[in-house]
């Protein structure tokens, strides 16, 4: 049978029923194997980060972190990065960090790493706007290094 189900009246049809299912079923194989593919690359690009990620820790320039401390730094990072800096109250709110104090604790030792800054704000003085220092955005930098290198090696 012909694949008129797919041809407006009166044009001639080019394949059957049959060869447009074989050509739908190749397409549908290509598609899962395009997606499999896809995630192999992936998981192969995200161990080789982490591979370079950890080959560049022992750099001197790079202060010792809590995971804590570099999960509220990235926190930090893209509320910056959305124009949007946070406040050293807003990030005591951040309650996976630890209580008040230890967030406190958290903002001191990347302040003393030289990773943030803390401005005061122009209207109101009580606060104060955490935002990413020169040192802060270099860390940053070789983050993206180490993923540009393992994008490289797909």
């Amino acid at each position: 049978m012909n694949a008129t189900r797919y041809m407006p009246e009166g044009r001639k049809v080019l394949i059957s029923n049959e060869e447009l299912d074989q050509l739908m079923a190749i397409s549908s194989d290509l598609e899962e194997e395009r997606i499999s593919l896809k995630k192999s690359n992936t998981h192969h690009m995200y161990m080789q980060f982490l591979q370079n990620a950890l080959a560049d820790k022992p750099n001197k320039n790079s202060p010792t972190l809590t995971l804590n401390e570099e999960h509220l730094l990235e926190q930090i990072a893209i509320r910056c990065e959305m124009g949007n800096p946070i406040n050293v109250s807003e990030a005591c709110l951040l309650r996976q960090f630890g209580c008040v104090s230890t967030v406190h604790h958290h903002i001191q030792n990347l302040c003393v790493a030289g990773l943030i800054s803390l401005d005061v704000d122009k209207n109101d003085r009580r606060q104060k706007f955490i935002n990413l220092s020169s040192d802060g955005l270099e860390y940053f930098k070789q983050i993206e290094n180490c993923l540009d290198s393992a994008m490289m090696h797909i």
